[in-house]
């Protein structure tokens, strides 16, 4: 039914004039339909608020619209003109100018934007740690023997695993898996290459255990992962006496941190779901330590360097444990203390081989001299390999001032087209290249317990 605008009585008039006869009649059956139960008093309200309605309307100044310049079609002209450009083709980019002249836009201005324009987006803003008070600090390991391999030796048994830790990591998979059985039909497995508690830095941010549960019939999607490690998560902490520490839902694997209930020592512990890499890990390790027992002894000391001087928490843009576990078998390749890893993914049975003889205590050293060096540009690790080659992808990273550097190339050997090293950035970049220039210089003259010292970000 057409809609008659009041504007003014002569307009209504005139439109209903020239309404069709069909229309006109049930435009009169639809008012006499409404009036009809109404009684006088009522019709003569509406009439007279009608009527006060035309009138205010009639009282309102006129707007008109305010017609568009006749220089703009000129202006446009002579912009094709003076930039040499065909009709057409600076349509977008003339049409942006023409929009900033009318609302107001000096030339300078007009500039500015279009120079912003031709910058290409820096790089994500990265802020440095800052110093942090804390209740119980960390403090560097004291050791009883007096050389250097003797330091390695008594903090070796520290860190290797015994039964009394594989006891406590079983415990917190069954607590887990209590916890959970109840709402969800998984499987829960813990894995652990060292002790969980021993008394490292950033031991809550880094943990030793990690905790997988595996729901079958789910892939390895990532909102779906998010979705089912917050359903762990609340149960675990509202039934199970866990405690919730933080997230990290930006890497490939999301997980959560959790600290186990005090009959597990109040453990630290990673928790996901469907993730792969912590039996990849466990499987690479065991296989590497099969093949010569001081791989294990170099992972182990490699790990704990990298917890301890800050450089191996993954959400912050580091290397993780894994990553730095493929480092440091890399650099018994090359050492011919390993052979190539690729019989791993592959799952078949180690090769014989025959190692060099050397300590833990000279393997560290030579770890950290091998990468102080490393020509990240042209060389990548790949432990499939077993030898150098050159990145198939070169990883450039960023810095905020437009200079930019060479970022690792990490390859999985379960996953070739991953790279493990793709979420650092320059501060991390830079921040490993230091650790590693320091770990040398310490290593030569100075003790253990000095390289070993807790890092701490400075004040501001």
């Amino acid at each position: 039914m057409p809609c008659v605008q009041l504007n003014s009585i002569s307009s209504a008039l005139d439109r209903f004039c020239k309404m069709e006869t069909q229309s006109k009649c049930i435009l009169l059956i639809a008012v006499f339909t409404a009036v009809l139960p109404l009684e006088l008093h009522h019709l003569v309200a509406a009439v007279l608020g009608a009527a006060g309605y035309m009138f205010m309307q009639w009282l309102e100044p006129s707007v008109k619209r305010q017609v568009p310049r006749k220089d703009s079609d000129r202006r446009l002209r002579s912009l094709r003109t003076e930039r040499g450009v065909e009709r057409g083709s600076a349509a977008p980019l003339l049409g942006r100018e023409l929009r900033r002249e009318r609302r107001g836009f000096t030339p300078v201005e007009n500039q500015k934007w279009s120079s912003l324009r031709a910058v290409p987006a820096p790089a994500s803003l990265v802020k440095p740690e800052v110093k942090r008070p804390s209740v119980m600090p960390v403090k560097a390991p004291k050791f009883a023997a007096g050389s250097w391999q003797d330091e390695v030796h008594e903090l070796l048994q520290s860190l290797k695993p015994n039964d009394a830790s594989r006891e406590q990591v079983e415990a917190i998979a069954q607590a887990v898996r209590l916890s959970l059985s109840p709402v969800l039909d998984a499987s829960v497995k813990a894995y652990c290459v060292a002790q969980p508690m021993s008394g490292t830095a950033f031991g809550v941010a880094v943990p030793e255990v990690e905790v997988v549960v595996t729901v079958d019939g789910k892939g390895a999607d990532g909102k779906l992962q998010k979705s089912m490690i917050g359903t762990c998560t609340d149960r675990l902490v509202s039934h199970g006496d866990f405690k919730f520490r933080r997230s990290a839902f930006r890497g490939s694997e999301p997980k959560v941190t959790l600290i186990a209930p005090a009959q597990q020592a109040s453990a630290p512990f990673n928790l996901a779901v469907n993730a792969l890499t912590p039996l990849r890990c466990s499987q690479l390790f065991e296989a590497a330590t099969q093949l010569n027992p001081m791989a294990a002894e170099l992972i182990l000391l490699v790990r704990r360097w990298a917890k301890d001087r800050g450089v191996s928490h993954a959400a912050k843009g580091h290397l993780s444990p894994y990553g730095w576990m493929l480092l440091a078998i890399f650099y018994l390749q090359d050492a011919e203390q390993l052979p190539p890893m690729g019989f791993v993914p592959q799952s078949r049975s180690c090769p014989a081989f025959s190692p060099s003889s050397a300590t833990s205590g000279e393997l560290l050293k030579g770890f950290m001299k091998f990468y102080s060096s490393f020509d990240w540009a042209k060389e990548s690790i790949a432990v499939r390999a077993g030898q150098r080659k050159a990145p198939v992808r070169a990883l450039v990273l960023l810095h905020e001032d437009g200079k930019t550097r060479p970022g690792p190339n990490i390859e999985d050997p379960f996953e070739p087209s991953n790279n493990l090293g793709s979420g650092m950035h320059w501060l991390s970049m830079e921040r490993l290249q230091e650790e590693l220039e320091r770990a040398v210089k310490l290593s030569e003259a100075s003790s253990l317990a000095d390289l070993l010292e807790p890092w701490t970000p400075p004040e501001n």
